[in-house]
């Protein structure tokens, strides 16, 4: 975990996040899926039964933590995030004078998946969004946060 400027800012970001992540869950069934596809040019996601589309929701790109090596990379800083999605990504910063500068002092640092959650947890309330999706890919966790999220039948 990580020292914050404003530590009650950050549990009350988390507490409602897992308020969030429960309904998720509980209304969209995010975990029941069978494979998911994501876009960083459109910034819309979309999880699969089978062949179907079963759910669609645009997101906004957070970060992503390296399972191996414990390392934290910000969205904005990477290559694959571009236009749009890098802009919205960079609005993130504006926690800075909040939680403290040294976390946005570095595009990577040293992070475990507290830290990863936490980070992602003050994104989904910085962006106002439904939840958190953490995208497992290559050893890696790409942290999405999503909004507009609808069920496709």
């Amino acid at each position: 975990m990580t020292n914050y400027d404003d530590t009650k800012y950050v549990d009350d970001c988390y507490t409602e996040l897992e308020q969030k992540q429960a309904a998720l869950l509980k209304q969209y069934k995010l975990d029941s899926y069978d494979s998911f596809d994501y876009n960083m040019t459109t910034g819309r996601i979309q999880y699969f039964q089978g062949t179907i589309v079963k759910v669609e929701a645009d997101f906004i790109p957070i970060g992503s933590l390296n399972e191996e090596d414990q390392s934290w990379m910000w969205a904005w800083e990477n290559p694959s995030v571009t236009g749009e999605l890098r802009e919205q990504s960079l609005t993130i910063k504006e926690l800075a004078p909040r939680i403290g500068d040294a976390l946005f002092e570095r595009s990577t640092f040293q992070s475990n998946e507290g830290t990863a959650w936490e980070i992602a947890a003050m994104a989904c309330k910085h962006f106002n969004s439904q939840g958190v999706f953490a995208a497992p890919l290559s050893g890696l966790l790409i942290f999405l946060s999503l909004s507009n999220i609808t069920v496709v039948e």
